[in-house]
């Protein structure tokens, strides 16, 4: 693993800029960089050309570092892994976890420490997210140091500069809630290593603190805010770009994680406000685009007829009102919690498989029958397939249309708009073109409630919970959530509910007393089931940096391990 000095002695790619090429070259300090090494080499001299070059700061799915958004979601209470399949047509023929990744599975969904070991000895890159980020990061500091050296307009320069303070926050805000010790809990504690230049320090690599971490986040969003409100209009939203309503939402998000309520009530406020164009997406328009609810109740009905009759919405595009801002790339989300195990004797006759993964029995729970998030927001089974279990003494056989640990995402297509099935499953995209996550202007509705209850504003919290529940239940069907339940946990519930498998639900768990947590695993040997426990305050919490990055920068410490592996109990 290269070490963060090592990283800019990197060659990236080429881009097509209008008529020429830009070949982005970083050399281990950012004057060398800004110095030709050949005739062929285009330097950016200009502030249009600066512009330009923002664009590989941005984690677009063609060029995205992994934001580790599927991974994060295994470390939840809103997934459960499978304890067997079992084949209908052969009850004998159990089928166990076998398949290698399961063990990249295994070390994220247990909780383990050396989890990267787990992740990088079965394959998957993206165990480390950190060098992916402060990848990014040297396109984002390099237009912030150089700046003043191109030519230009001075509009189009604070331009440059308001996407990349915006940006620069957005990857430290990501970073620190995933290496860094809660803020709620521990503002002095061990965060992340702070580098504000692309060129060459000459310094040890140590951590800052959480909170130095967060003063930048503010600082940076607060000028990047400035500066989107000083420059034209046109400037200020451009689709695929960092945006002055992207600011607007994380700094708000950021005040939220730092329990300021006044502030992350006010710039979510704000951004309600002055950005009407971005609305809550109404759940009963895509019943009706889509007719999602209605399956066939014929068990015998052939595959093309289950397919046609279930509908699953894309929520990850900017032709959704409530889409702020698009990153990722689905793969990356679905990188884990699509995998299937396999049966080899019928991979030839009608493969059974399984998905290891799914919804957890807790999270289904705490949706309304009524609730129209339960037919849209989760890729289920076509009718009339194996159950399977999700383990849990208590716990029920899930249906046959089971409900899957992804969606809000394209599923893959047979080219006539109908969801096509992959040996029958519905599938995600999954190429290098597709979006993953999303910022969506009902997060400043949650943000906005939640500060209003903890402000001891109940009413307000309601009317914001309010306008969201008018957009997630049919037409005169009222919510019931709000009987009998305090605001705080009224909140709670429903971010849970609206941001399910979006990356956010470990940080609300972090930020909210680290609460225990069980996961029920079972062995890949003969299916024995182990029972994983997160305790409260646990320091499993924060993620340990990958052993590599430690070998590479032995300043860098590690955060408190609860041990060198996590034992079922």
């Amino acid at each position: 693993m290269l070490s963060l000095s090592n990283i800019f002695n990197r060659t990236f790619f080429i881009r097509s800029i209008g008529s020429f090429f830009l070949l982005l070259v970083f050399c281990t300090s950012c004057e060398d960089f800004l110095e030709p090494k050949s005739q062929s080499e285009f330097i950016p001299k200009t502030a249009e050309q600066m512009n330009e070059l923002i664009v590989s700061a941005i984690p677009e799915p063609t060029n995205s570092p992994s934001l580790t958004g599927g991974l994060l979601d295994l470390v939840t209470d809103d997934i459960a892994t499978l304890d067997r399949y079992i084949d209908p047509r052969n009850p004998a023929e159990d089928l166990w976890y076998s398949q290698s990744y399961i063990f990249g599975v295994y070390g994220m969904y247990s909780w383990q420490p050396d989890y990267s070991t787990y992740m990088q000895s079965n394959g998957y890159w993206s165990y480390d997210l950190y060098s992916g980020i402060y990848n990014k990061l040297v396109y984002v500091n390099a237009p912030l140091d150089y700046m003043d050296k191109v030519s230009g307009s001075d509009e189009l320069k604070n331009y440059v500069r308001a996407q990349a303070y915006t940006l620069r926050a957005f990857y430290y805000l990501h970073l620190v809630n995933i290496y860094g010790v809660p803020y709620s809990s521990a503002p002095n504690g061990p965060g992340i290593p702070i580098r504000t230049t692309a060129s060459k320090e000459n310094r040890k690599m140590t951590r800052n603190t959480v909170g130095e971490v967060y003063d930048l986040i503010v600082t940076d969003l607060q000028e990047a805010i400035s500066l989107f409100e000083n420059v034209e209009p046109s400037y200020q939203y451009r689709q695929f770009r960092p945006t002055l309503p992207m600011a607007l939402l994380l700094l708000s998000r950021t005040y939220l994680y730092m329990e300021n309520w006044e502030q992350a009530a006010f710039y979510a406020q704000k951004l309600i406000d002055e950005w009407p164009q971005f609305q809550i997406k109404n759940l009963n328009d895509v019943i009706r685009e889509g007719n999602t609810n209605v399956h066939t109740t014929d068990a015998s009905a052939d595959a093309d007829l289950k397919r046609k009759q279930t509908f699953y919405k894309d929520f990850l595009t900017y032709n959704n009102p409530d889409v702020i801002w698009l990153y990722s790339k689905a793969a990356d989300m679905v990188m884990l919690t699509a995998k299937e195990m396999t049966s080899s004797t019928r991979l030839q006759n009608n493969q059974t498989y399984a998905m290891i993964t799914h919804a957890s029995n807790d999270l289904l729970n705490c949706y309304d029958d009524k609730d129209l998030r339960l037919a849209t927001y989760f890729v289920r089974d076509l009718f009339g397939e194996p159950a399977y279990t999700d383990g849990g003494a208590d716990a029920p056989t899930r249906p046959a249309r089971n409900y899957h640990a992804y969606g809000k995402m394209q599923i893959r297509d047979d080219g006539s708009g109908i969801p096509a099935i992959n040996v029958q499953r519905f599938i995600p995209v999954d190429d290098s073109r597709t979006y993953g996550q999303a910022l969506r202007i009902t997060e400043a509705y949650l943000i906005l409630a939640e500060a209003k209850a903890m402000l001891g504003l109940p009413q307000e919290a309601v009317n914001a919970l309010t306008s969201l529940w008018n957009n997630r239940f049919a037409a005169g069907t009222p919510s019931s959530y709000s009987a009998g339940t305090d605001v705080v946990t009224l909140v709670r519930n429903e971010r849970r509910r609206e941001f399910c498998f979006e990356a956010l639900r470990w940080f609300d768990l972090r930020r909210w007393g680290m609460p225990r947590m069980e996961h029920v695993w079972y062995s890949t040997s003969n299916g024995t089931r182990q029972t994983f426990v997160l305790e409260k305050n646990d320091p499993g919490y924060t993620f340990p940096m990958p052993i590599d990055i430690l070998t590479a920068n032995p300043d860098l410490s590690q955060v408190p391990l609860a041990g060198d592996s996590r034992n079922p109990m």
